[in-house]
């Protein structure tokens, strides 16, 4: 399964069409000074290269949906997940799904244990006027690979304004640790200004 269709899976399950993605708040999909746009990935940014992580190729453990309330909750998606191969870090599942308008909320499959993770430092990705260029070659805005533990998420973590850009997070059992943030603002909360 590709990047792009894992994201689009995560559409689908929350109902919403694939180009709901890709507007900038119009029709005419003009972007504005709060896009994040591809110009904004730094040249020196963290490299999945540089964290590596070694490959599982074993069976997969049953997901521990019932370890805390928020695993049972999500216990259907997460038991769907726990079948796919190990997509992030080496030995975990990333897996995601709709959680509302432009959001995909995120948990972490421990392949090998079955243990879950809901990690506080992105448990959610929202992905509202984010360039169209982030979304071609089969890539979306969650960038990973099962060869190593870096995370990059092009959006707004936690639905967070404060902490919307491009953020790169390390995997290090049990969180995702922020070691880096490019800031691209939100629009501000004007009165009688009208949010998209």
């Amino acid at each position: 399964m590709t990047m792009r269709s894992l994201f689009l899976s995560f559409l689908a399950l929350a109902g919403l069409p694939a180009y709901a993605q890709t507007q900038a708040g119009d029709d005419d999909g003009a972007w504005n000074e709060y896009t994040i746009m591809p110009s904004h990935y730094p040249a020196d940014a963290p490299r999945f290269e540089a964290y590596p992580a070694k490959v599982y190729r074993g069976p997969n453990a049953p997901v521990r949906w019932r370890a805390d309330p928020e695993s049972r909750m999500f216990r259907t998606n997460l038991k769907e997940w726990g079948k796919a191969k190990s997509n992030f870090a080496g030995h975990y599942i990333l897996a995601g799904w709709g959680c509302g308008t432009d959001c995909a909320q995120i948990a972490i499959i421990d392949a090998r244990t079955g243990k879950v993770f809901h990690p506080d430092a992105a448990g959610t990705a929202v992905t509202v006027n984010v360039h169209d260029d982030f979304w071609r070659n089969d890539e979306t805005p969650l960038r990973y690979r099962k060869d190593s533990r870096l995370l990059v998420l092009i959006g707004m973590p936690n639905e967070d304004a404060s902490q919307r850009g491009i953020s790169f997070y390390l995997w290090e059992p049990p969180k995702l640790r922020l070691i880096r943030r490019v800031p691209v603002g939100w629009y501000p909360d004007t009165p009688g200004q009208v949010q998209p």
